[in-house]
């Protein structure tokens, strides 16, 4: 990547906590035709395209594999998988192409040029640092869905449901769900439930946190006191948001 000048290096877009980002401090909420939050949610969306699209190029490929590589046919003889994902690249093609009609509608409304990478990490990277633009773009109500979507199903494919994930006590998952308990808490409490919910972790709560899937319940509570958690809403929503594995080398 090149050098950038001193206007893009003054005008880089980051999320802070005042707003969306520091540049649509300059604008009022009645020139957006999305509210604050729906905005960061969008921001923090397309932040995470581009990691993902490195999967999805590697999932295409068969570089990372799930399950059993090869096919086992009669005699006990297996035949290698061809080195081609189609559902891979049908959900590649797909994402790309819902970017590509949101960076072809800037463009169009704002009157600005596409000076990003022709790739789908270049285009979510644009949308994202041109984040104002973008909620000031009439129609981009339907943004979030429509990406999320496409982003939802391309994690189905390179994170696939693990089969067989273990059988959680009925009994005991009853009993947690009305619970409330910190972080740690939560990480213990998975352990010993297990199955699918052996990999919740603190980490793995954060990330739901910061995905607006779950809040901790209103205190008031001592500022040295950690926060607290609903445990039912955050078994359901680390259900609902796939964990996604990393990429391996060998």
């Amino acid at each position: 990547m090149g050098a950038e000048n001193g206007a893009t290096v003054s005008s880089r877009v980051r999320e802070d906590t005042c707003g969306v980002t520091q540049l649509d401090l300059a604008f009022d909420d009645g020139h957006l035709y999305l509210d604050r939050e729906t905005a960061r949610a969008l921001f923090r969306l397309l932040g995470e395209v581009p990691e993902l699209a490195d999967d999805l190029a590697d999932s295409r490929t068969r570089q990372t594999r799930f399950g059993q590589p090869d096919i086992r046919v009669h005699g006990g003889s297996t035949v290698p998988k061809l080195p081609f994902n189609p559902a891979a690249a049908r959900a590649d093609d797909h994402l790309r192409a819902v970017l590509v009609s949101w960076v072809r509608l800037v463009c169009e409304q704002r009157a600005v040029d596409y000076d990003g990478a022709a790739s789908t990490a270049g285009m979510a990277r644009w949308l994202q640092r041109n984040i104002v633009a973008l909620a000031m773009t009439e129609g981009v109500e339907e943004a979030l869905p429509e990406i999320s979507a496409a982003v939802e199903a391309a994690v189905v494919v390179v994170c696939p449901p693990a089969e067989g994930g273990g059988v959680v006590d009925a009994e005991l998952l009853a009993r947690a769900r009305a619970v409330r308990l910190n972080a740690a808490g939560i990480q213990k409490l998975a352990s010993q439930l297990g199955g699918v919910f052996a990999n919740l972790t603190a980490r793995r709560l954060r990330t739901l946190r910061e995905a607006g899937l779950v809040e901790p319940v209103p205190g008031p509570w001592s500022v040295d006191w950690p926060e607290l958690f609903l445990v039912g809403p955050v078994l359901d929503a680390h259900l609902a948001l796939p964990a996604r594995q990393r990429k391996r080398n060998n």
